[in-house]
C-alpha cells in the first residue's frame, strides 16, 4: 500500500489532503478576521500551509500548520514586542482548527524587509509544540508574556526543533520526505535544507 505521503504526491487527492486544505482555508479565513493590519502596522497575514512531515499511527498525517506575517518592506529591524503581540494570536487560531489533528508544533513565521508574504529578504519564525497553543486558550494564567518567557528560556541553540522563539525560517518544500498541502495543492521537495531568504519563495511552506 503506498504511503502517506506517496499519496499526496499522487495524482488522486486522498482524503487527507480535502481534510488539511479545509482545515487551512478555516483557520487562514479566522486569523485575518482575528488580525487587522491596519491596526498592527503590518502587511497582511495568513495561514498558508500545512506541511505533513511524518506517518503516524494508522497512517495519520504527522503535521507543521503555518501561519505568516508580512511586516513589511521598510522593516529591517522588528518590533519584537509586536512579533509577541501577535504569535499568541496565530497560535489560538491554529489550535483552534488543528487540535485533534496530529501536529508536531506549529509555525508562526514573520518576512520582512520586503513586500508581501513571499516576497521578503528576511524570514525569521516562532515555534512552538502544540501543548503551549492549548494552555494559551485554556489557562488564564499563561498569557503572551508568560508564552514569550518561557520560549526564550527553552529554545536552545537548535532552530529546527521546537521550541524556537526567533529563528531562521525552515523551508519544509526543501526537506526530505516532507509534503505541503497550500491551497488545493501538494508542493514537496527531495533535497533536505532551510532558507532565510524568502524571495522566490513557493507557497505554503516556503521559507
Amino acid at each position: 500500500m503506498p504511503s502517506l505521503l506517496e499519496r499526496l504526491l499522487g495524482d488522486d487527492t486522498p482524503d487527507e489532503q480535502v481534510d488539511l486544505e479545509a482545515r487551512q482555508s478555516d483557520a487562514n479565513d479566522a486569523l485575518q478576521d482575528r488580525i487587522n493590519a491596519d491596526s498592527y502596522g503590518i502587511n497582511k497575514c495568513g495561514v498558508t500551509g500545512v506541511a505533513v512531515v511524518n506517518e503516524g499511527p494508522d497512517g495519520k498525517p504527522v503535521t507543521v500548520p503555518i501561519a505568516r506575517f508580512s511586516l513589511g518592506e521598510d522593516v529591517e529591524d522588528p518590533d519584537m514586542d509586536l512579533i509577541w503581540d501577535l504569535v499568541p494570536e496565530a497560535l489560538l487560531v491554529l489550535d483552534n482548527n488543528f487540535s485533534d489533528v496530529f501536529v508536531r508544533h506549529y509555525d508562526v513565521q514573520f518576512t520582512f524587509d520586503g513586500d508581501e508574504l513571499f516576497e521578503a529578504e528576511e524570514c525569521r519564525r516562532v515555534a512552538t509544540p502544540p501543548a503551549y497553543a492549548e494552555e494559551l486558550g485554556t489557562e488564564t494564567m499563561f498569557d503572551g508574556d508568560a508564552l514569550r518567557e518561557r520560549l526564550l528560556t527553552e529554545h536552545n541553540i537548535d532552530d529546527d526543533v521546537a521550541p524556537v522563539a526567533w529563528g531562521e525560517c525552515k523551508d519544509y518544500t526543501n526537506t526530505n520526505n516532507t509534503a505541503v498541502v497550500t491551497g488545493g495543492a501538494v508542493a514537496a521537495a527531495a533535497v533536505s535544507g532551510s532558507a532565510a531568504s524568502c524571495a522566490g519563495a513557493a507557497g505554503g511552506g516556503g521559507c
